[in-house]
């Protein structure tokens, strides 16, 4: 079978694993729960220009994901692997390209595949309704298009399909979508001076960023003049600023002192979401040492120099420039791990050789020492620690059985070290690491469901109740959550009685969604329907919701 065939079929089963837990859960709060409903927003109201969340406008980002998930709605319905679909998709083509980008220089391409479509990160990112899965495909795919034309030289279609790739990601996130592929693939062209011809890359790379902000223009303009000069106002005007200067939703540090002691924020999630693959890494060193002679053009850049180069471009500049934003969030490493992947897979590949296979084998031995000590004792600890303690008796079962299976996990492992080549030991390392995923998903959503989800589940309970024109209100509570699976209502909020008042004493049908308990008498004509309890997973305090409804 060809190398091609099998990356698809690794993508198509990373697919399958992401389609197949992103059916298992609701949309969890906040991010997911706006994205979803701006997007069965404009389901709803045709109105494909701009993104409205709860009627109002919603320019934090431009408007390429509202579409994405506008079409899966149009597809599967108003549920919530409907808006999930796209992020899905988009991480299994992003397991090709990367698949494709190692080929390039080895072949571990199958491996790299598997090994982004396994990241923790990846599979995060991978299964929501968010942009970062959408915005990491476009981002990856200009970067694939001039890691080609660096290879094999400049063709006609390079310049446009990067433009395009460089517009759609513009669309998906605005100036961060521009900023990362410009950035990595100059720094590699100012890395390469004097041993590749960079100029004529240089031009085509300053062609494909016009044709993409023009791209971006060509919606970016009319949606402007739609909303009166808000929707530019709002989004870089004030919104960016803020993203670049404050620590925006406690995303970070404010303040010359906190800045730096987040400077490691990165580092540690990289090391963190790249787990398992981070043991890995030991393998790195030394596999760059059998070095190619330096020649100029396409036979020096698939040399290790022309490759580590690559790698560098690819992923320091993300790093640098995330790394001097002030907010801080973990998604905004997804473009360097992509990068990650195909060096761990080249690195397997070369530590397989004979003369490398000891040396290596070693080195992976101790590496999985260390970590086989805390994941023995996190184990342990997942086994006993809910039989004592009763608020986490929910937990118990779910928990010894994830216990014993990384328990059982570290034994294959300590069997394969021993006896099993490298590219062996990784694949049934992914093997684990699928089955880690699919126990884990299967076991706690459920129970996350009842207890860090009222608000959805008290929506999904009196939606059916709800008769066409039904105003809606919240007293004493305002979160994102159920939105979406009330079907995109209107929701008026109130923090007092006052204003609520004055909303129950126009007639019509109404839905009042309240927090208890609450000094506020229940307005004449209204009956209880529904009552959910949880956890508030903003704040961590317990929440109850009731649901009342008037004729």
């Amino acid at each position: 079978m060809s190398s091609l065939r099998k990356i698809i079929l690794v993508a198509l089963g990373v697919w399958c694993l992401l389609l197949m837990v992103a059916s298992w859960s609701t949309l969890w709060e906040r991010d997911e729960s706006r994205y979803g409903t701006a997007a069965l927003e404009m389901s709803h109201s045709g109105n494909w220009l701009y993104p409205t969340f709860n009627h109002e406008l919603r320019a934090f980002q431009p408007v390429m994901v509202y579409w994405l998930m506008s079409a899966g709605i149009r597809i599967l319905g108003e549920n919530a692997i409907a808006v999930r679909l796209a992020s899905t998709l988009a991480m299994a083509i992003v397991c090709v390209l990367v698949g494709v980008l190692a080929a390039e220089f080895t072949r571990a391409g199958p491996l790299a595949a598997g090994l982004i479509g396994t990241t923790p990160m990846m599979l995060i990112i991978g299964g929501a309704a968010t942009t970062d899965a959408t915005l990491l495909l476009f981002t990856l795919l200009a970067q694939a298009t001039f890691v080609h034309a660096w290879l094999h030289g400049p063709k006609k279609w390079h310049v446009p399909v990067m433009g395009l790739a460089i517009g759609l990601a513009t669309l998906t996130k605005g100036p961060v979508g521009l900023a990362v592929p410009v950035l990595s693939i100059a720094t590699i062209l100012v890395l390469a001076r004097g041993r590749s011809a960079c100029g004529p890359f240089a031009a085509k790379l300053a062609m494909a960023s016009l044709i993409g902000f023009l791209i971006f223009l060509a919606w970016g303009l009319p949606a402007n003049s739609a909303t009166d000069g808000d929707y530019w106002r709002i989004a870089i005007a004030e919104r960016l600023p803020k993203r670049l200067f404050t620590a925006m939703e406690g995303h970070g540090g404010q303040g010359l002192i906190p800045f730096l002691a987040h400077l490691p924020f990165y580092p540690l999630v990289l090391a963190v979401g790249f787990l398992p693959w981070t043991l890995y890494l030991v393998l790195v060193p030394g596999t760059f040492s059998a070095a190619h002679p330096v020649n100029r053009g396409s036979e020096w850049a698939r040399s290790p120099q022309g490759f580590k180069i690559i790698l560098l471009g690819m992923t320091l500049p993300t790093v640098i420039l995330m790394t001097l934003i002030v907010s801080k969030l973990p998604h905004y490493m997804a473009a360097v791990f992509p990068w990650l992947a195909i060096l761990v897979a080249h690195s397997v590949r070369v530590s397989a050789e004979p003369h490398f296979q000891q040396r290596s084998q070693t080195r992976l031995k101790w590496a999985f020492l260390l970590t086989g000590v805390p994941v023995s004792l996190i184990a342990v600890a997942l086994i006993l620690v809910p039989k004592y303690f009763p608020i986490l008796k929910g937990f118990q079962s779910p928990a010894m059985l994830i216990g014993g299976f990384l328990l059982v996990w570290l034994g294959v492992m300590a069997v394969l070290l021993k006896k099993a080549r490298l590219q062996t030991i990784l694949w049934t390392h992914m093997g684990l690491m699928v089955v880690w995923v699919l126990i884990s998903a299967a076991l706690l959503f459920p129970i996350l469901e009842n207890l860090v989800k009222p608000a959805q589940q008290l929506a999904m309970a009196v939606r059916p109740s709800l008769s066409p024109g039904t105003q809606v209100a919240t007293l004493g509570w305002k979160e994102p959550g159920m939105h979406f699976y009330l079907g995109a209502p209107r929701i008026s909020y109130f923090d007092d009685a006052s204003g609520f008042e004055q909303w129950a004493a126009v007639p019509g049908p109404k839905l009042l969604i309240r927090k208890e308990p609450n000094e506020s008498p229940i307005p004449a004509g209204f009956r209880l329907l529904e009552t959910r309890e949880g956890i508030n997973p903003i704040h961590g305090d317990l929440l109850t919701l009731a649901a009342y409804s008037r004729e």
